[in-house]
């Protein structure tokens, strides 16, 4: 059975992803920035204090796909978590761009227990809201364009956190000097977003498909592991777990560095900041459309390869892009945001169909623990990595900032976040590509009516 959403849900719906990455943005774009630049967190901290917060996170989004998988409400499995989560999200969010401690120790134990808090919340609302697309609809089409719908919202979601940090901290403020003051009423302005976007989502949405035929006991019966075990013996989900894991490690690195990119290797201007930092998220959001056009011509797998090695060619320029040249800078961030939009909105949209043939397969529809199951992994693998990314800064030379001075970078630092920035999202990348290949068929390896080919 398929269901056909009104215009009207399908943006409420996205509104939830835009609410969602307000908070994802800020933290990925610059929460390690504001460790090493800010609060004066060595590149080793920071990138250990995001590694635990993140894998915290990812066991937190495991439990809660089981959570929400077994809730029943009058409001449905899904759509309660945020209501009741959107407002502590959002303290939890303001709470990490504050220093209310000077000593090194005092404040990497005070971020790490703050990071904990918030992603605790952040997997309460996010993991049941990507298990509530599925259940707004069967049909194979009306996915994916509930999909575009969901990652055009996300995308400005992440246009608005990576544009207003800057624009609140570097224009409203006056930069540098005054970041101990712009950061804490930046984490407050955004947090209101988020809470209002999350809000509305439960308020417009509806919760329709209901599993075939559900076995209460199995449900009981069946632990994490046990479910873990079972997705991974299932084939089509390994694959596209590969896909989404390397897709999205590939982002979270460009996310990451970006900042430091933009500042001390292409040494863009404080005023000029927020319009780079936006610039490939509204190239992003713009051609998001183009995508799902050539999806439905072409199949996600095929427009997936395509849009992949399109991307590397931007992500290698970034080796060679003089600094101080804001037309060529200009022109490859907008390359970057059209290859950003394409690998979003793919990954995002196979995701459900591994939903469809696993109720084939073993008869109970498992949204939450699918969902939940694959950022787990995911973001224990970009836990790891964006670490080690960070940490190389470090190894790099790179000088954290104290006392709310600039730090210089020497020439080897600049070196260094170029190859970071250029070569592992193009490593990731390749890889995924790898992946998605393994699959058979069209649509990543499932047909329209989500069985294996």
């Amino acid at each position: 059975m398929g269901n056909v959403l009104k215009k009207r849900e399908k943006i409420s719906y996205g509104l939830g992803d835009m609410g969602n990455n307000v908070a994802y943005g800020a933290v990925g774009f610059y929460f390690v920035f504001f460790l090493t630049d800010v609060a004066g967190i060595s590149p080793l901290w920071a990138g250990y204090i995001f590694m635990v917060t993140r894998i915290w996170n990812a066991v937190c989004d495991l439990v809660m796909g089981a959570v929400s998988d077994r809730a029943k409400t009058r409001f449905g499995r899904r759509r309660p978590f945020l209501l009741f989560g959107a407002i502590p999200l959002a303290i939890g969010f303001s709470l990490l761009w504050t220093v209310p401690f000077q000593g090194t120790m005092q404040m990497i134990m005070y971020y790490t227990l703050i990071g904990i808090l918030f992603n605790t919340l952040y997997s309460l609302v996010s993991i049941p809201y990507n298990a509530l697309l599925p259940e707004l609809s069967q049909d194979y089409n009306e996915r994916t364009s509930i999909s575009g719908y969901k990652m055009a919202f996300s995308f400005v979601g992440s246009l608005l956190s990576a544009m207003g940090v800057t624009l609140i901290v570097d224009t409203i403020y006056p930069g540098k000097g005054m970041y101990m003051q712009s950061f804490p009423v930046m984490g407050r302005v955004l947090a209101v977003i988020l809470a209002v976007c999350i809000l509305l989502a439960f308020a417009g949405t509806k919760e329709r498909v209901r599993e075939n035929n559900p076995d209460p006991d199995k449900k009981k019966q069946d632990g994490l592991l046990k479910n873990l075990r079972s997705l991974l013996g299932l084939r089509e989900y390994r694959f596209v777990l590969g896909v989404f894991i390397f897709n999205m490690v590939s982002f979270d690195i460009i996310m990451a560095l970006y900042i430091y990119f933009m500042k001390y290797v292409l040494r863009i201007s404080d005023s000029l900041s927020y319009i780079f930092m936006a610039i490939p998220l509204v190239a992003a959001v713009i051609v998001t459309p183009m995508w799902v056009g050539i999806s439905g011509k072409l199949g996600k797998r095929k427009t997936y390869v395509i849009s992949a090695v399109y991307f590397l060619f931007p992500l290698f320029s970034c080796m060679f892009i003089p600094s101080e040249h804001i037309g060529l800078t200009a022109a490859v961030t907008i390359f970057i945001g059209v290859g950003i939009s394409a690998s979003q909105v793919l990954v995002f949209s196979i995701l459900p169909d591994v939903v469809e043939v696993d109720e084939a397969v073993n008869g109970s529809r498992r949204e939450g623990i699918i969902y939940g199951s694959t950022m787990l992994l995911y973001k224990i693998s970009s836990a790891i990595i964006v670490a080690l990314v960070t940490a190389a800064l470090g190894w790099f030379g790179y000088a954290e900032s104290t006392g709310g001075a600039a730090a210089v970078q020497s020439e080897g630092t600049i070196f260094g976040i170029r190859i970071l920035m250029s070569g592992m999202p193009a490593l990731c990348l390749v890889l995924s590509v790898i992946c998605i290949l393994r699959l058979s068929g069209k649509a990543g390896g499932l047909d329209k009516s989500g069985h294996e080919v």
